[in-house]
């Protein structure tokens, strides 16, 4: 069903591999319609009205480039049923021209998920059961979220319809139909009725798949993060318990050999995490700055509209709003536990006992305890740390930028 990161079946034809094609289609005319519209009407409506325009616009390109590099899977039942709703909603939207997109996906499915390690101990298994569960109520809270900024933003104007009266036969002077999203059409969507109906209904499937890619960009993202904050949790219980010699101050033999294979696991799982950490950075990295770059352009725009504060505009805006930036905080919240646990991890490895070790187990803890001073961070394109630093700068950037804006129009009033 194309689901899975790469297509073996060369000569494999399916629908929702046709489907990603009309997607790629519809997302362009929509981006090009959405732009003339932006260029016909620049000077002639104000900048609150063209603002909703310009958000939606800037959305549609975020929309696009994520769609085009979300590839991963997931084990758990929720999970992939996650997956299998995001690649139909998104299709992957363009062909996969990068082949690490799908490397990602098959490292994630095959080696990091904690269901290939929930096995190995008492606490993996715990751990795994912890993550699971988060993932599960994520699933549940996205994708309800999903449901209620597309059903808030699509019902706004008809709501705005039936209060002015553009429904009713004959129509008011002056009153003329509002639409969720507005485009450069060749025909008058917003007078003649059947022409509104049409424009609605792709609206409705519009807003879903664009919210969609947003939301679920993050869900899984964040799915990803997660599962490497669990496998850090096991391997810092692992040093923890690594143990002293039992009756001398060297270890015996049986000891060493025991110690010797805890250490090799250990640095294997080390290293396991480290390259999944460098090549999601590598991934995801320009991905994460288009995205920041949105939340630094719509969050101010998003505040504006917002200070209107009448019913229609918080109705319209408000929750809209709310996520936009809950994700931002989400995304970033989470990122933060990879450095976090970095800290503790470097604590771990220090408090190894090795001074009970030889020489070639002391240079092993040696090994370890250098590259737990890499930073598990990600970057976006390597200059752009992904954080809350990151995060608090771009709302605080945001606010400013909304109050220039917010002053800029009262002058124009």
């Amino acid at each position: 069903m194309d689901f899975w990161p790469e297509r073996e079946e060369k000569n494999s034809k399916t629908r929702i591999f046709r489907l990603r094609y009309i997607l790629v289609l519809q997302f362009c005319f929509t981006l090009v319609a959405g732009v003339l519209y932006l260029k016909n009407n620049f000077g002639k409506k104000t900048f609150y009205d063209l603002g909703h325009t310009i958000i939606t616009v800037v959305m549609n390109v975020v929309s696009v480039y994520q769609g085009n590099i979300v590839s991963i899977s997931d084990i758990t039942i929720q999970t992939k049923c996650v997956i299998i709703v995001s690649f139909t909603l998104q299709s992957r939207l363009i062909l996969r021209c990068f082949k690490k997109y799908d490397v990602v996906g098959q490292q994630f499915i095959n080696k990091i998920h904690l269901y290939h390690f929930r096995n190995d101990s008492e606490y993996s298994m715990k751990t795994y059961k912890v993550v699971h569960k988060i993932s599960n109520n994520m699933t549940y809270i996205f994708s309800f979220s999903i449901f209620v900024c597309v059903v808030t933003f699509n019902l706004n104007p008809v709501f705005n319809n039936i209060g002015s009266g553009a429904y009713k036969n004959p129509r008011p002077d002056n009153v003329t139909l509002q639409q969720c999203v507005y485009y450069a059409l060749p025909f008058d969507y917003t007078g003649d009725f059947k022409w509104y109906m049409l424009v609605a209904i792709f609206n409705v499937q519009k807003t879903f798949f664009c919210t969609s890619l947003f939301i679920l960009f993050d869900l899984l993202l964040s799915m990803m993060i997660i599962h490497l904050w669990g496998h850090i949790r096991i391997f810092i219980h692992n040093l923890n318990h690594i143990p002293a010699p039992r009756n001398s101050l060297e270890y015996t033999r049986e000891e060493r050999q025991e110690v010797d294979n805890t250490l090799k696991k250990c640095i294997q799982h080390h290293t396991l995490i480290i390259g999944f950490v460098r090549i999601m950075s590598e991934t995801y990295g320009l991905a994460v700055l288009i995205y920041y770059a949105f939340q630094q352009v719509v969050g101010c725009l998003l505040l504006l509209q917002c200070s209107r504060l009448d019913l229609k505009t918080i109705t319209r805006f408000g929750f809209l709003t709310t996520m936009v930036n809950q994700q931002l905080i989400q995304i970033s919240v989470i990122f933060e536990l990879l450095g976090y646990m970095n800290d503790k991890l470097q604590d771990a490895v220090y408090c190894v006992p090795w001074e009970y070790m030889d020489t070639s187990h002391r240079k092993m803890v040696y090994m370890m305890f250098r590259q737990s001073q890499i930073p598990l961070q990600l970057k976006a394109m390597n200059m752009l740390s992904i954080g809350v630093k990151t995060m608090a700068s771009i709302l605080k950037t945001s606010v400013t930028y909304y109050l220039m804006l917010k002053t800029i129009t009262a002058n124009e009033a």
